[in-house]
């Protein structure tokens, strides 16, 4: 026995185009902030540690590849170029070391004053030192190649 065949198919008026809805924003879920935040205390607090230490050993690049030795010379010009280049190179490493360690300190001051604002759970004699310590860091910074003569 076969199926009763069904109801003949009509064909559907086309539906009217609708406009395009603009895109919401990207909204993270919670679980998501919570875990990999925009902004946490410590982890600010250690990319500034970390810059500051990678800083510092940049500014250790030059006396780990040592000055040129007159020694190893015969010609004196190759030497005051040889020591011209490893001079220049110090100079280099020792500015970016400088720019490094300026970004760092100016994060772990930047820390301090976001968290003396956002921290709430703090007693107010933390906060008050947290803002005290952040603006004196980022004083620090800005006031580091100010000369008032």
């Amino acid at each position: 026995m076969q199926p009763a065949p069904g109801p003949p198919v009509q064909p559907q008026p086309p539906q009217p185009m609708q406009p395009m809805q603009p895109m919401a924003a990207y909204q993270p879920q919670p679980k998501f902030l919570d875990k990999y935040g925009a902004y946490a205390f410590s982890k600010w607090l250690m990319v500034g540690v970390v810059l500051i230490v990678i800083g510092a050993m940049f500014g250790q690049v030059t006396d780990l590849v040592g000055a040129p030795n007159p020694a190893d010379y015969d010609d004196p010009t190759k030497y005051a170029e040889e020591q011209f280049s490893h001079e220049k190179l110090g100079t280099s490493l020792d500015a970016f070391a400088s720019m490094l360690q300026s970004i760092g300190i100016g994060l772990i001051g930047y820390a301090l004053l976001r968290e003396a604002n956002d921290g709430d759970a703090h007693h107010t004699a933390v906060r008050v030192t947290a803002v005290i310590t952040g603006v004196l860091l980022i004083a620090n910074v800005a006031a580091a190649n100010i000369t008032l003569l």
